[in-house]
């Protein structure tokens, strides 16, 4: 436990550390309701998220948005389905990682979670899970209107953990959002690998 007992507050991100990747077949039938191929539906998901996550758009807007730029028109229902089932797709938790949270919290550290996630899924989170209670603060981008990178997110979790960048441990799956972390001086791992990261961890 020799690198976890250097730090006494650790951030962490959701999707891809706390929360499984979305999975081919939730692409697949994201992609099927849309009817927009999934390579193209790929490319418009991730250059349209921002706005989403920074609850600038609305979960009916982001999705409207991003079949306008396919070249194709969604009705309602179609909308109302892939919102549902995309929130849905990252719900989809790792107990070995909120095991882990507990043993911190257990430990004496203070939590906080980091992560780009647009309001439709913060707020499934909130009202069907009890998960997000397992942290001391929250910064949501929906909530504080900023993204990852951007350095306003990192500051203000540091400020809402009362945290020093030097005692804080930062886990992200993105080398960006690493990258934007590093550059303020907290310390930051890549999560590529769940097994790999713990065994860093605990050794």
């Amino acid at each position: 436990m020799a690198l976890v007992s250097s730090y006494d507050r650790f951030i962490f991100d959701y999707g891809g550390v706390l929360a499984h990747h979305q999975q081919e077949a939730d692409q697949a039938r994201l992609s099927e309701i849309a009817q927009i191929p999934r390579g193209l539906l790929n490319e418009l998901y991730w250059s349209e998220r921002p706005d989403y996550d920074k609850d600038l758009v609305s979960g009916q807007e982001y999705w409207n948005r991003v079949a306008h730029r396919a070249g194709t028109t969604l009705s309602e229902r179609s909308v109302e389905e892939l919102i549902e089932l995309d929130t849905r797709s990252w719900m989809q938790f790792d107990s070995v990682m909120w095991e882990w949270v507990d043993q911190l919290r257990l430990a004496g550290k203070r939590l906080a979670l980091l992560s780009n996630m647009p309001r439709d899924l913060g707020e499934a989170l909130k009202s069907g899970t009890q998960k997000l209670s397992s942290f001391d603060y929250l910064t949501l981008s929906y909530e504080v209107r900023a993204v990852k990178p951007e350095p306003v997110v990192y500051q203000l979790c540091l400020e809402g953990l009362d945290a020093t960048p030097e005692q804080t441990l930062f886990l992200d799956d993105r080398i960006e959002n690493v990258q934007g972390a590093e550059l303020l001086g907290i310390r930051a791992i890549q999560f590529t690998n769940r097994d790999d990261v713990l065994l860093l961890l605990r050794n």
